[in-house]
């Protein structure tokens, strides 16, 4: 057990955690042991006269400002001074680094959204990798890393190792409280945001671009307790990629444009925890992912705007999909996984090549109990499909389905992809109060959510 400290002023700075120790193969259990730590050490921060303050249970124990480059000629140098709670704020540059944070409950944040730069130049892996929990990065930009411009991983255990035997992502062997906000992330050789075996996340004021796989990735995780809201994601291979990402899942209210394929939470055997159950992709903004000028994906498909890829229990809800030439939402079949009890209602599909589309394996001749009702559409496969798959769904008799992917256009190297222009930055970034990630994200009304207006 981990006592951990909020940071909200007038309370005792206090808060205790129950997640257990990642789990680590016997052989590492007494090193494992020696590492772990119970801390006594919490923060209140609070804007006061326009400055950075911060309290705690004891002097010894105040969160820190840890200021770059004023302080520490580099963040990685910040970072490794920093104790749990405490504030990284960076100064407008370009650092050529790779910045690895395993310090729980750490704020990194940089004055200038567009002028505070992490340049991986080609040649260094990660923007920022995070191993700790309760971490936030906050108002910056990663680019040209070789793998990913910001990672949350928690496949590590505690004392800095893999176990090849643990199920990773799962319940509390996870990382536990994360979020990203207000950066850019573009031009990097995997993924722009890569949140694995992770749970209790917000992603929110995300820009990503190209990218050869995914914008924003969640995967490997049960449950997951993920928001991503407010973002955007184009010229990338898939904008959303979810792979076993499951249990509290929300993709809402954001933008998916321009990119090979828009959304995609999906079930794969390459990691664990399949199939992929429960996520919610509802007021989204989905056009034209067709983009010949987006990185291609090794086998990748194309021109598709949500694919639920042999997931289970997921809701499709109130999304604008226009613009693709193979489908506009598709529950399909990806490897030995089909789509089953999945719900697609009220969204305005329109202008694609098939704008509701079912395909399941080809020997499944019912509905999988996937259903259809209340959207707007022209075209479907199979024909009539909200009268064939009924809401509530139940497994009723389809006839067979065929469909077949055209061959994508070959597509640029992603490093020659465009950059994108400046993004909004944090409001008042270089003064405001800091708190360390909650394992809680935010609430999702539903109900409040409406379909997006046309582009």
């Amino acid at each position: 057990m981990r006592i951990r400290g909020p940071h909200r002023a007038g309370e005792t700075c206090l808060l205790v955690s129950s997640r257990r120790p990642r789990k680590v193969s016997e052989k590492l259990n007494a090193a494992a042991s020696s590492l772990l730590r119970s801390t006594f050490r919490g923060a209140i921060l609070a804007l006061v006269g326009g400055g950075l303050v911060a309290c705690g249970a004891d002097a010894d124990d105040q969160a820190t400002v840890r200021r770059v480059p004023e302080q520490y000629p580099t963040i990685q140098a910040a970072v490794d001074d920093a104790r749990e709670g405490d504030l990284v704020l960076v100064g407008p540059g370009v650092y050529r680094e790779a910045v690895v944070v395993d310090v729980d409950g750490l704020v990194l944040r940089g004055t200038d959204r567009t002028d505070v730069v992490l340049d991986g130049e080609d040649r260094l892996a990660n923007g920022v990798a995070v191993t700790a929990d309760g971490v936030a990065v906050e108002n910056l930009t990663a680019r040209r890393y070789q793998q990913n411009g910001v990672l949350f991983n928690g496949a590590v255990g505690d004392d800095g190792t893999r176990d090849p035997d643990a199920v990773y992502g799962s319940g509390d062997d996870a990382l536990v409280g994360y979020r990203i906000s207000h950066v850019t992330v573009h031009n990097n050789g995997l993924y722009g945001v890569y949140a694995f075996a992770a749970r209790g996340g917000l992603i929110e004021q995300v820009y990503a671009s190209g990218h050869p796989d995914s914008g924003i990735y969640v995967g490997q995780c049960k449950p997951c307790d993920v928001v991503v809201r407010d973002s955007t994601a184009e010229y990338n291979a898939i904008g959303y990629y979810g792979t076993n990402a499951s249990g509290g899942v929300y993709v809402v209210e954001s933008v998916f444009a321009h990119n090979r394929l828009g959304i995609t939470p999906n079930s794969q055997q390459m990691e664990l925890l399949a199939p992929q159950v429960e996520t919610v992709i509802a007021g989204n903004l989905v056009v034209d992912n067709a983009a010949a000028d987006a990185p291609a994906v090794a086998d990748g498909f194309f021109g598709g705007g949500i694919a639920v890829g042999g997931g289970t229990a997921d809701i499709v809800l109130r999304n604008r999909v226009t613009g693709h030439p193979s489908y506009g939402i598709g529950l399909v079949r990806l490897g030995m996984f089909t789509p089953e009890a999945n719900t697609v209602r009220d969204n305005v599909v329109t202008g694609n090549g098939i704008d509701l589309l079912y395909l399941p394996d080809p020997t499944i001749d019912h509905s999988g109990a996937n259903c259809f009702a209340g959207n707007t559409f022209v075209t479907s496969l199979p024909a009539d499909i909200e009268s064939l798959l009924t809401c509530p769904g139940s497994r009723r008799p389809v006839g067979p389905v065929a469909w077949e992917q055209a061959p994508p256009p070959p597509g640029p190297d992603y490093r020659d992809v465009p950059a994108p222009g400046p993004q909004p930055s944090m409001p008042g970034a270089a003064d405001a109060a800091w708190t360390r990630a909650s394992a809680t994200p935010p609430a999702v009304d539903l109900d409040t959510i409406e379909v997006p207006a046309a582009p």
